[in-house]
């Protein structure tokens, strides 16, 4: 027998290296695959794994004996004689034990996850010494890496949603396994407090001070939190210790988590020695007490724990912020973010428990987050630290928030210090302003973006100081940005500096530009109607409206960024300066016209400031171009349109807009909403004159807009007809979908300026249906007038455009062309669910349309054209939901026949039991695609 077990076992050897050898080939990878397989499908194969594992040399074997064990485990182990299953529990037990020293992580794992699979299975009853065995192998030195493999497999197994065991299982293992857990708790902290070595020495320096109060000194840091160095033997220990704790911690009970474990916890979150395993160490400990916050229930009695981990958070900021350890510079990047995690969750998830605890600090805890915050020499290190900031201030009642105001008072200064250019230009030097990632932004934009909003989140607490402080900072660098003109000659256009200027007028540029920035986002303190600060700080806002609508007529008549300079990248400085002091005015637009009594003098400066870009067309860059059309855009929106259509620079924007073009189409589209603005809003009351004058404006300037169009024929060259429509077209849709939510009115007027362009495009839709572009075009624009104009349209328009589009949609699909399908369905969606009886002399044709022409062509093939078929699904759907009156007749029609109960004529009860069936069929397909 023993001759017989090794000869299998040194074939099965000679098999192992052959799969895993580079010479095999798949299909002889693939005969020896169903070797193996029918080996273990052996009702005793088990068996011959003991030996294996017992006798093997090589870990391939090893491996494939315990895969074979774990599947007679998971499938046979009820059905194995009870001889059979001691057997084998104590032939895996025994080995484990024999081969813990030498036995390699992944085999040790796979044995440990076998034991914890049979005691799933028999722990109590049949296996009561199983947690004996953990326990003893903890208090073993020589085993006690194996006990804290098998503690940890325990937790992850026992305690997993598994799906194969029992609900009432699961349960019973979830007390078993509790009521150990204050010995297992005592044990781990044993372990955890005899691994590290005697500390080499105790940091006891006075940490820094507080930004409110600079003369504290806390207590120096206990010793359960020096410095700890690692002994190299204990690392593995350490390492599996903390990974067990922290998987217990996701399911213990709260109350049984003791402080003497938080501290021995604790005490690895601080290394002395930051080679890269202790770096590692530190995470690993900073994860396993994140754990504990991840759990969103606290129960009642929890709160020492919460004040705990705040005690112990104040230790390790102390320890990490004192100037003497100069352990911030030696603090890795995965290190700052589970600690900024740490405090995120304890102040998002338990600052009210802290509050209640007159042992808490605020004050304290925010002089040491301070402290690091600022103390950070890497970006995104900081933006965690602000993101411990903005965890805090979520949490703040309006009515305490006054206890801290001069806490979050300093770090607004300090933010603005660290995002200013001429106190930090070094580190914002570094960060990429081209570049942009998942969400459109470059690392500069981002960084600006987050210091921006945690300054707006003071804001919120303390709005008219910090719009002190900002406007402080912007007035000072304004000033200097005034004084440039002096280096300028007017006369060659040369912007004379000497060349050791240049870098600080740069960092000058940029500087304003993101103060700039910051005050546009203070705008909505001062602006908003329920603002409790609109009346407070109107001082202080008429101050800043003042000097920056100053800032825009100088930029405006000076345009640096066409200066002849030396340093080629002021031109960029210049240019966004520019274009943030636009993006400025326009947030503060609307507090202009709402508080300045005669307002016309600075409407019309903003009128100048916009048009002198505007007018420029493609001869401006994007960058300014689009600030200056949001900027009017917000103007026409917030002021009587007569105000503004009689000034000279509006009159010539209304000429010239149709046929101007900018670099960037958005441009366009926004200069084309404020024109619609000014031309179809209401204007009041008009006498005959001036409503001529209007209608007059409207239709000169939508034929000049779409004057190209219409000179367009049936037998114009299809390129070029194709140029025209889709550089036409689009511009006309976009504007009657900015007017969707105007008033019938000005929807009357709009209509009155592009009736002409909708007919014409009706008219030459037939002879360009086949032109996939031109044809589509032309859809998405009816799609838009019939959502937003339907009404203006007037029945018969409606009627002929409907017959229209069905007549070209039967010859398509005669010809089983399905290009823009779905776009002609979505509008016969749009009259079908119109108001009135318009329907009704449509509907058959539109039933027609789907159930004989366009179901067939889908139905069969519905994976390769899901957008047609979604549409008919929808359309299907509009017609069964808001007109299922069609298919019946009423009684009170019927003459209230009791016998006549019944469907109308017989062609109507056809189509009726035709659409049903095919609507039916149609949905059954969907579900399969």
């Amino acid at each position: 027998m023993a001759q017989s077990e090794h000869e299998t076992l040194c074939a099965l050897e000679q098999l192992m290296e052959e799969f895993f050898s580079s010479n095999a080939s798949n299909a002889r990878k693939h005969d020896i695959e169903l070797q193996l397989a029918a080996f273990s499908s052996q009702r005793d194969s088990w068996k011959l794994c003991i030996y294996f594992l017992n006798n093997a040399s090589s870990q391939y074997v090893s491996m494939y004996a315990l895969s074979t064990i774990e599947s007679v485990i998971n499938r046979q182990w009820v059905s194995l004689e009870w001889e059979h299953r001691s057997q084998l529990k104590h032939a895996l037990h025994a080995y484990l034990v024999k081969n813990n020293a030498g036995c390699p992580n992944f085999l040790r794992n796979k044995l440990a996850k076998l034991l914890v699979d049979i005691a799933r299975h028999d722990w109590p009853h049949f296996y009561p010494e199983y947690i004996t065995i953990i326990l003893q192998f903890l208090q073993s030195e020589q085993e006690q890496l194996l006990g804290l493999v098998l503690l940890r497999t325990t937790s992850e197994e026992i305690m997993s949603n598994r799906v194969e065991m029992s609900s009432s299982r699961k349960e019973e293992l979830h007390c078993l396994l509790s009521q150990h857990v204050p010995q297992v708790f005592q044990l781990l902290t044993n372990i955890l407090e005899t691994l590290s070595t005697k500390p080499r020495h105790t940091v006891t320096a006075t940490p820094p001070p507080s930004p409110t109060h600079p003369s504290s000194a806390p207590d120096p840091t206990p010793p359960q939190l020096s410095n700890a160095t690692f002994r190299p033997d204990s690392k593995e220990i350490n390492r599996e210790a903390l990974s067990t704790v922290q998987h217990m911690f996701s399911w213990v009970d709260l109350s049984q988590v003791t402080p003497q474990l938080i501290r021995a916890v604790f005490h690895f979150t601080n290394a002395s020695s930051y080679a890269q395993d202790d770096d590692d160490m530190c995470v690993l400990a900073m994860s396993t007490i994140n754990e504990l916050l991840y759990r969103k229930c606290a129960p009642p009695g929890s709160q020492n724990l919460f004040v705990e981990l705040y005690h112990y958070a104040v230790q390790l900021l102390r320890d990490i912020t004192c100037t003497s350890s100069g352990r911030m510079e030696t603090l890795g990047p995965d290190f700052i973010d589970k600690l900024t995690e740490f405090l995120c969750l304890l102040l998002s998830q338990h600052l009210w428990r802290l509050e209640a605890d007159n042992r808490f600090s605020a004050l304290d805890f925010l002089s040491l987050l301070f402290q690091c915050t600022f103390q950070q020499t890497a970006i995104d290190a900081f933006l965690g630290c602000l993101d411990v900031w903005r965890a805090f201030m979520k949490q703040l009642k309006r009515e305490n928030a006054f206890k801290y105001s001069e806490a979050l008072m300093s770090l607004v200064k300090e933010v603005l210090n660290k995002m200013q250019f001429v106190h930090n230009q070094n580190q914002l030097e570094e960060l990429d302003n081209e570049v942009v990632d998942d969400d459109n932004e470059t690392e500069w934009q981002h960084f600006l973006k987050e210091c921006i909003e945690i300054i707006a989140m003071v804001a919120e607490t303390i709005p008219i100081a910090i719009f002190n402080v900002v406007w402080m900072s912007w007035r000072s660098t304004n000033e200097l940005f005034h004084m440039i003109e002096k280096a300028v000659d007017v006369q060659t256009r040369q912007l004379k500096i000497d060349p050791e200027e240049n870098q600080r007028l740069h960092c000058i540029l940029r500087d304003l530009s993101t103060l700039t920035q910051t005050l546009a986002r203070l705008s909505s303190f001062f602006t908003d109607h329920d603002a409790q600060n609109a009346s407070s700080g109107n001082n202080y806002v008429e101050q800043l409206v003042t000097e920056l609508l100053k800032s825009a007529m100088y930029v405006t008549r000076m345009r640096f960024d066409r200066l002849q300079m030396a340093d080629r990248k002021l031109i960029g400085d210049f240019l966004e300066v520019h274009a943030q002091i636009l993006a400025g005015l326009k947030t503060w637009c609307l507090w202009l016209v709402v508080n300045k009594r005669d307002p016309s003098h600075q409407i019309g400066d903003i009128v100048t400031v916009t048009t002198s870009v505007l007018l420029n067309g493609h001869q401006e860059p994007a960058k300014l171009s689009l600030p200056a059309a949001h900027l009017l855009l917000c103007l026409t929106n917030i002021t009587f349109p007569p105000n503004l259509v009689t000034l000279p620079p509006i009159v010539e924007l209304l000429r010239t807009s149709p046929v101007i073009r900018y670099q960037d189409e958005h441009t366009l589209n926004v200069l084309y909403q404020a024109m619609c603005n000014l031309l179809v809003r209401p204007w009041g009351d008009l006498n005959d004159g001036d409503k001529n004058q209007r209608i007059l404006l409207i239709k000169v300037f939508f034929d000049t807009q779409t004057k190209n169009f219409r000179d367009v024929t049936p037998n114009t060259n299809e390129a070029n007809v194709r140029q025209v429509v889709m550089s036409t077209l689009p511009c006309v849709s976009r504007i009657i979908e900015y007017c969707k939510h105007h008033s019938s009115s000005s929807k009357k007027l709009l209509h009155s300026g592009i009736q002409s362009t909708i007919q014409h495009a009706l008219n030459l839709f037939p002879r360009f249906a086949d032109s996939p572009e031109i044809s589509n075009v032309i859809l998405e624009l009816f799609l838009v007038v019939l959502e937003v104009l339907q009404q203006q349209l007037g029945l018969e328009f409606t009627r002929m455009a409907v017959q229209v589009f069905l007549d070209v949609a039967i010859n398509d699909q005669r010809s089983h062309r399905l290009t823009g399908l779905d776009k002609l369905l979505q509008i016969l969606q749009l009259v079908v669910e119109g108001p009135g009886q318009t329907y009704k002399s449509f509907l058959p044709g539109i039933i027609t349309l789907c159930m004989d022409h366009v179901y067939p062509l889908v139905a069969c093939q519905p994976n390769q054209h899901p957008d047609v078929i979604s549409a008919l699904l929808t359309l299907l759907h509009s017609i069964m939901h808001h007109r299922w009156q069609f298919f019946y007749t009423s009684q009170v029609r019927l003459g209230y026949s009791p016998d006549n109960g019944r469907l109308g004529p017989t062609t109507k009860g056809y189509i009726t039991e035709k659409f049903h069936k095919r609507y039916r069929h149609a949905y059954i397909c969907a579900e399969y695609t």
